[in-house]
């Protein structure tokens, strides 16, 4: 399955936080660096349909500053499990407009229409949801700042990400 996701530019002491914790709380650690998913997994679409309407939503739109500033531990919608989140405050709102922009066109269809979507940085994922609630718990603050400046879109096999392409913002 293909997924899209914006991997985060951040100081290098800032990456090494994010990884130390998901070492502790993420099965996915390693096989993907931290980022913020814009369309998540989906079949059924040619990579090279992908690509073209990614490159095209990704031209118009700038770098997109943000700042994780909070932590929060979030119920899995399709499993009894939950995830520990970082957010942004910066930024927020224009990640969720770009992860909007792309499904659009070719990928219309694949958003759920009772999806909400939350700009996040997973952190940790967890067999209940009081068990992120204890990892919350035990976070000191977040403060990390960054900008995305690429889409990647990738393949997915349900435990690593292959990345196949990277389409930098604002790149006519």
């Amino acid at each position: 399955m293909l997924v899209i996701f914006a991997k985060l530019d951040i100081p290098a002491r800032d990456r090494a936080e994010i990884e130390a914790i998901r070492r502790r709380h993420d099965a996915l650690h390693g096989r993907v660096e931290p980022h913020f998913t814009l369309v998540f997994p989906f079949p059924g679409i040619s990579v090279g349909e992908v690509l073209g309407h990614v490159q095209h939503i990704a031209s118009e739109v700038e770098r997109i500053p943000f700042k994780l500033a909070n932590i929060a531990a979030v119920r899995d919608p399709m499993s009894p499990g939950a995830h520990l989140f970082f957010l942004p405050d910066d930024g927020a709102q224009q990640i969720t407009d770009l992860h909007d922009r792309l499904y659009s066109g070719v990928l219309a269809t694949r958003l759920h229409p009772t999806a909400v979507y939350l700009p996040h940085v997973t952190v940790g994922r967890f067999g209940t949801f009081e068990d992120a609630e204890a990892a919350a718990a035990s976070q000191v603050a977040v403060d990390i700042g960054g900008v995305l400046t690429a889409i990647t879109i990738g393949d997915f096999d349900g435990h690593r990400v292959e990345e196949l392409h990277q389409v930098l913002l604002g790149d006519p």
